[in-house]
């Protein structure tokens, strides 16, 4: 037998014993591989082959789009069970293959770690790219954004065409590194935008070409906005698709006259679903049935619950990603009412066995030192490092409680004067976060 065949049976049987016992893993993948390390070069793909990747947001984006294309009428190979690295993705290619090896889909579309997409370039050679972001992120895997940028510009195919957006320049490294086609798309001025720069611990201030310092009309947040270099001719260049008359409140922005749901109401879903909008437009699906779709599947994943006349939100927060606290932390600063927050988690990592904290001193926490804070709790293992990271944010020192767990703070944060808690959380807090404050225990 081939070994083509034999890892592809190999897989298939993996895949039947773990949905006999109700459980989703990459191993059938990891012993495919086992029998032939290069079963991704054997398979015959769809016409059409999308890689998902960036520091965040990667796999809602590439969820979105799968849902979207079945609504359509397109058959997807989608890597839904959420595995974005070698094993993961075999074990979604053997899943939709037959014994000859081709996958009997439309379209293939992949969420891919931002490491590990050079090497499924080798395999599969993407038809389109979407990079959504590249952002500090997991310092000790990922060091800095430079790596991360030419671990994806390595090996990729120069057929494959790139959607990202324009308002972040950095990402303009893309078109003057490579001969890609580089298809751009923008989030409006809006009632959120500001004219002078509120985020200070950044480090893509500069101009991708050139090198000197960037000047922008505007900031969406951190360095999202409309900028142009005064030294070189790199500016904001106007793309086909804008998103207009953004609402956080309404979790909506306008394509045309037509309202999009953006799924949240972070300004990182507005670039995450315009993303998504981006390349379905590129397969020609009418602009309505796009939309029609889109606002039928994105919904906000965060939890918000009102419990005696006070507002409960939990912000699904990455930790050891700045960026996305600093999304978090925007937010808050956003709203005008006296509030609570409360920032912890129970681990950092669950795939990575360190506990560096670096990321913390990259967080905007100074944009929570005003008069609409009533007190910041620490929680969790490092309680301790949140609280030296929040002093030297100048939040006074009374503000900001320490406990080791939500329960500790239930009472104090029950009986407080404010109107609103806020939890920007990793995800081992967003269930208990619930079951504290929404669910009686009495």
């Amino acid at each position: 037998m081939h070994l083509k065949t034999l890892s592809i049976i190999v897989g298939k049987l993996t895949l039947i014993a773990g949905k006999i016992l109700k459980r989703g893993s990459s191993l059938p993948g990891m012993l495919s591989l086992a029998v032939n390390p290069h079963i991704l070069n054997k398979l015959t793909y769809p016409k059409i082959k999308l890689f998902v990747t960036g520091s965040s947001g990667k796999g809602s984006t590439a969820k979105l789009i799968a849902k979207t294309l079945k609504d359509n009428g397109y058959s997807v190979c989608f890597n839904d069970m959420g595995s974005n690295l070698k094993r993961g993705v075999v074990t979604t290619c053997i899943k939709d293959c037959n014994l000859r090896g081709k996958i009997k889909k439309d379209i293939l579309v992949l969420e891919v770690d931002e490491r590990y997409v050079k090497e499924m370039y080798k395999a599969i050679k993407p038809d389109y790219l979407i990079v959504t972001n590249l952002t500090k992120d997991q310092p000790p895997r990922q060091y800095n954004i430079d790596i991360i940028l030419k671990e994806i510009e390595t090996n990729i195919p120069k057929e494959t065409k790139i959607i990202t957006t324009m308002d972040e320049p950095y990402l303009r490294n893309f078109e003057l590194d490579l001969p890609n086609k580089n298809i751009y798309f923008s989030v409006d001025k809006n009632k959120y935008s500001y004219k002078k720069q509120i985020f200070e611990n950044l480090n893509t201030y500069y101009c991708p070409k050139c090198g000197k310092r960037l000047t922008y009309d505007y900031y969406n947040f951190e360095t999202l906005g409309k900028y142009s270099c005064l030294e070189c001719d790199l500016k904001w260049n106007k793309p086909e698709i804008i998103g207009t008359e953004l609402s956080l409140e309404e979790g909506t922005i306008k394509i045309g006259e037509q309202v999009l749901s953006i799924g949240g109401d972070m300004l990182f879903n507005a670039y995450n679903t315009l993303a998504s909008y981006t390349f379905l437009k590129e397969l020609d699906i009418e602009e309505e049935n796009i939309i029609k779709s889109i606002n039928t599947h994105n919904h906000n994943k965060n939890i918000e619950f009102v419990k005696k006349d006070k507002l409960y939100k939990a912000l699904n927060c990455k930790a050891e990603n700045a960026t996305t606290y600093n999304a978090c932390v925007f937010k808050v600063y956003l709203d005008p009412d006296l509030k609570d927050v409360i920032i912890g988690w129970k681990e950092i990592s669950r795939r990575y066995d360190h506990y560096d904290i670096s990321w913390l001193y990259d967080v905007e926490f100074e944009l929570l030192n005003n008069d609409t804070l009533n007190k910041v709790y620490a929680v969790g293992v490092d309680k301790e490092n949140i609280k030296k990271r929040l002093l030297l944010a100048n939040i006074p020192e009374e503000k900001i409680i320490t406990a080791n767990t939500l329960d500790e703070i239930k009472e104090d944060i029950i009986k407080s004067k404010s109107q609103k808690v806020y939890g920007i959380l990793n995800f081992d807090y967003m269930d208990p976060f619930t079951n504290t404050f929404k669910e009686d225990k009495e």
